[in-house]
């Protein structure tokens, strides 16, 4: 399966994590959007981050948000085959690449063999390639909650 070519938008503020994923996902579905909106509407805490579900006050913006938290992969690759990338909720202690382990959102741009494509708000490079397990069993620990959002069509 092919990487989506997502933009890389690092987060502004420290728990700015889900308003940079959003504004990834966003710019690359060309309706690009501003963390400082993005923060508002979520009702994002500059530190401590915004809880996972609020990302379907989404659909006040005129989006379509599917929020599911209890995943799996195979949901994971149907929204890659649609070629709208996820966002997941995990925890970055079980990611080799991080030395903390917090609650943090990232998007998924896709897996190829045992490996997947990372974009992660809180790091300068993209996308970061992680072995798929790995990936697993930091997004394990929210359940497998995941996100999708999508343009609704006027």
């Amino acid at each position: 399966m092919p990487s989506l070519n997502i933009p890389h938008i690092q987060q502004v503020k420290s728990g700015w994590c889900l308003p940079a994923c959003v504004a990834m996902v966003t710019a690359y579905l060309q309706q690009p959007l501003l963390q400082d909106d993005i923060a508002r509407w979520l009702g994002t805490d500059d530190l401590v981050g915004t809880p996972a579900r609020r990302i379907t006050r989404l659909t006040r913006q005129g989006f379509d948000v599917t929020y599911n938290d209890f995943g799996a992969v195979v949901d994971l690759e149907g929204w890659l085959n649609r070629q709208i990338p996820p966002i997941l909720f995990l925890l970055t202690g079980e990611l080799s690449y991080w030395t903390i382990n917090t609650q943090h959102a990232v998007v998924l741009a896709g897996f190829s063999g045992n490996e997947a494509y990372l974009f992660d708000p809180a790091i300068d490079a993209a996308p970061m390639t992680v072995p798929t397990d790995e990936l697993l069993l930091a997004w394990s620990h929210f359940d497998y909650t995941y996100a999708a959002v999508e343009v609704i069509n006027p």
